[in-house]
């Protein structure tokens, strides 16, 4: 997961002009504290438990209300723009607001560099919020200079959470509007850019389609048995194979899920190995619960390994 520093500027402007200020108390500066740590090490479930659960809540509570009303027109551009092609309607409902939002995440910027300790100079009221305004300083390892920090927090029962950053909702309204985002000219995409490739094979284009077309008619022994290959079906036990079938029957989730990697698989360029019998597939950052998706050919046939 790639982040882009945010922007402390505005602090500028509030040390220099008109809203009452008042000293930062030591709640305040826990609950800020906390998230720059979260941001620091860029795990997103850390960051989400730092923000204000109300507000995480009623970020999922409109993204889905927005899914829903897209999937029942039959389509699914947007789950796709925010949460990758492979993530379900079905799975993404059953999703926490902590693990909705670490779903989120890869697709947003944000990053505060590591602090030895911050002082923090004063607290700005704005309305119901208290803006952090302070100056971080670095461990011996990232030298001497002191870094401007700015973090907006809100009540919470007799304490105060992070607020979600408004530079976090203009990405989250960029993406919904597909508004491309400025990013550095050495910033990695957040979705890797299929390759030019060369025409695909017809042999292996031939197994998605019918191996796709088992699971939407809910054949899902079949595509187990005839689909998978023989290494695959060899290796693993019967009992374990029985219950991919019976998970495969009984979720809709779960076949939504095999068929988005059948279909993600299609625009991608595999890395070739074993002699160009073996095609690994980069699927990372296409919301699937998997990095990789492999074929094999055995005796002239294509099969998916894993």
């Amino acid at each position: 997961m790639y982040w882009r520093s945010i922007l402390l500027t505005g602090c500028i402007l509030w040390c220099g002009v008109g809203p009452a200020v008042a000293s930062v108390a030591g709640a305040q500066a826990q609950a800020a504290e906390q998230l720059l740590a979260a941001l620091a090490v860029g795990n997103a479930q850390e960051v989400a438990l730092a923000f204000h659960p109300d507000e995480l809540e009623q970020l999922r509570t409109t993204l889905l209300g927005k899914l829903r009303a897209e999937d029942a027109r039959g389509e699914k551009t947007l789950r796709s723009r925010l949460f990758g092609s492979g993530r379900s309607l079905a799975e993404l409902e059953k999703l926490t607001a902590v693990r909705f939002y670490a779903a989120l995440a890869p697709r947003l910027t944000l990053h505060a560099r590591p602090f030895k300790s911050v002082k923090w100079l004063q607290a700005v009221p704005d309305g119901k919020q208290v803006h952090l305004i302070g100056r971080g300083k670095p461990p011996a390892e990232l030298g001497d200079v002191e870094v401007a920090v700015l973090v907006t927090l809100s009540p919470y029962g007799k304490g105060w959470k992070a607020s979600i950053p408004s530079e976090i909702q203009a990405q989250v309204a960029d993406l919904i509007a597909d508004r491309a985002a400025i990013e550095s000219s050495d910033a990695p995409a957040a979705v890797p850019t299929p390759r030019a490739s060369a025409p695909p094979n017809p042999a292996v284009i031939e197994l998605l389609d019918a191996a796709e077309q088992a699971l939407i008619a809910g054949r899902c022994t079949e595509f187990y048995t005839v689909y998978m290959s023989p290494d695959f079906r060899r290796n693993t036990s019967i009992s374990a194979q029985r219950s991919l079938v019976n998970a495969c029957e009984r979720s809709d989730s779960t076949r939504e899920t095999i068929i988005s990697s059948l279909r993600i698989v299609r625009g991608l360029e595999p890395r070739l190995d074993a002699d160009g019998r073996r095609a690994i597939y980069d699927v990372s950052n296409q919301g699937l619960p998997f990095t990789r998706f492999v074929l094999e050919q055995i005796d002239q046939r294509w099969y998916i390994a894993e």
